[in-house]
């Protein structure tokens, strides 16, 4: 007979309820895992430059794949990028046009680069009106700031920020870039819909495959031990984004994104419709994963090969099996939009 808990999973499943992991007051200083290095390099985000950035490009009225508005966005990114120290731009993927800026890594033996990105072109229901700021301003403007934070400090591994083109078209900017990439991947960080949390608890939504898992670990770990305190869902729902490219190609990859959606791909997509203080928090907890994952210099612990940190248990992390089925019995902690037997979820019987 089903456990209590699991019936309970069942009934709210028919309801189309999602599980959260609900966040947890800041961990104090000398908790497992915490590193005054990126606890210092967090608090250099600017959240006011995020929301500049975000505002440049709604400016452009529309980003629309092959507007002018989209060319010039491409060439904002450019010039913004190749005024930040250390940083080596370029456009990538032919007529596509991804802008691409490497921090080149200062171990010559690390192999593996690490990838954060954003899709910088735009779509609405009126292609003349596409300010795309939700969807997907923030996400460059986040990626900006992060590309300004962390060119001023070491990594082991290189870490490209990528902007990619055509996401709105089918993913053929990120699609162009994994056919030949630079070198192996070791994460994909995906920025897209990054700013649109509302209440005291904001949900930020977790998609990664069974190779991002230990950069998810490191997501909810880094959510309480950094303060950004987010309510953290995962679903299975199929949110398309750059981030499929890199799983179609076998390499692991990560986004959390903002819920609801609304108002994407209309005319009304605009600043005023934004939370940046979201925008910065989700920032500040991606930055943390990459500094760990990229392998920050002067850490005082750096973690081991798969990117968790030493010594650290992972009390709220469901194992997510095949087919996104919550393997164990954790029936509480699970986040569910799947379409799949809710007894399954927890292994119950």
């Amino acid at each position: 007979m089903p456990s209590r808990s699991c019936l309970q999973v069942a009934f709210l499943a028919a309801y189309g309820i999602v599980f959260i992991l609900a966040p947890a007051a800041a961990a104090p200083s000398d908790a497992p895992g915490y590193d005054p290095g990126i606890a210092a390099l967090l608090d250099e985000v600017d959240g006011s430059e995020i929301r500049k950035t975000a505002y440049d490009l709604q400016n452009f009225s529309t980003r629309a794949y092959g507007s002018d508005g989209n060319r010039e966005a491409g060439e904002y990114i450019y010039q913004r990028l190749s005024a930040i120290p250390g940083l080596e731009v370029e456009f990538q993927g032919g007529e596509v046009h991804n802008v691409i800026a490497r921090l080149p890594g200062t171990n010559a033996s690390s192999a593996e680069i690490v990838v954060v990105g954003a899709h910088y072109d735009s779509r609405s229901s009126d292609p003349a009106r596409a300010p795309g700021v939700t969807d997907n301003g923030c996400g460059v403007a986040v990626v900006l700031e992060l590309a300004r934070v962390m060119s001023g400090h070491s990594f082991d591994r290189t870490v490209e920020f990528a902007f990619w083109n055509a996401e709105e078209n089918g993913r053929h900017g990120s699609r162009r870039y994994v056919e030949n990439p630079p070198a192996p991947i070791a994460l994909y960080l995906n920025y897209d819909s990054t700013c649109r949390g509302e209440g005291d608890r904001p949900r930020l939504n977790l998609l990664y495959d069974q190779g991002a898992r230990s950069a998810a670990e490191l997501v909810v770990h880094h959510n309480t031990l950094y303060g950004t305190n987010f309510t953290l869902t995962r679903s299975a729902a199929p949110f398309i984004s750059d981030h499929i490219s890199f799983w179609s190609r076998g390499y692991p990859a990560l986004m959390a994104h903002a819920l609801p959606q609304w108002p994407a791909h209309t005319p009304d997509d605009t600043i005023d419709q934004a939370s940046f203080e979201f925008a910065e928090r989700n920032a500040r907890l991606g930055l943390s994963v990459l500094a760990r994952v990229a392998r920050m210099e002067g850490l005082v612990s750096p973690p081991p090969e798969g990117g968790s940190d030493p010594g650290v248990s992972w009390p709220m992390m469901p194992n997510w099996g095949a087919n996104n089925r919550a393997e164990g019995n954790r029936c509480s902690l699970t986040s569910l939009q799947l379409s799949i037997n809710p007894t399954e979820l927890c292994g119950c019987s």
